[in-house]
């Protein structure tokens, strides 16, 4: 019985030294994706009550990412700008000009210059917040 045992164990730990060398490469790249990137914030608009910030950003990861803007919508109290923490209200291929305001303290309108084609992704709310959004000619090629 104890041969056994250590045969399990030998092969356990064969198993697991292979797994990691075969994985590992790939968190490497992983991480090092992350931390190249950049994030740049165009715009912020705080709602009139204050419970709300909405903002465009766009996340550069070099070569690998595409242009692309997109709009967050999160409550004040969060600090962080990560995606994961707030609503994505807008996402549009490109580098068009996007417009943040405020119609009230529910509703956020964004204005954008996104040909419709382009537009990957539109939310009609965010929690609590109505998602308007406006396309204004002339629209950016891309």
């Amino acid at each position: 019985m104890a041969n056994w045992a250590k045969i399990f164990r030998v092969s356990g730990c064969l198993i697991l030294t292979a797994g990691f060398v075969l994985i590992s490469p790939g968190l490497f790249l992983g991480a090092m994706l992350i931390a190249g990137s950049e994030r740049t914030i165009y715009e912020r608009a705080e709602s009139p009550n204050g419970s709300h910030e909405a903002r465009v950003q766009f996340d550069d990861g070099g070569a690998l990412s595409g242009f692309e803007r997109l709009v967050f919508v999160k409550s004040t109290w969060n600090p962080s700008d990560a995606p994961l923490l707030s609503c994505r209200a807008f996402w549009g291929h490109g580098q068009a000009d996007i417009d943040l305001s405020w119609q009230d303290e529910s509703t956020l309108v964004i204005e954008h210059h996104v040909a419709p084609d382009n537009v990957a992704h539109v939310e009609s709310n965010c929690g609590s917040v109505r998602i308007v959004t406006s396309a204004d000619e002339p629209f950016e090629d891309f």
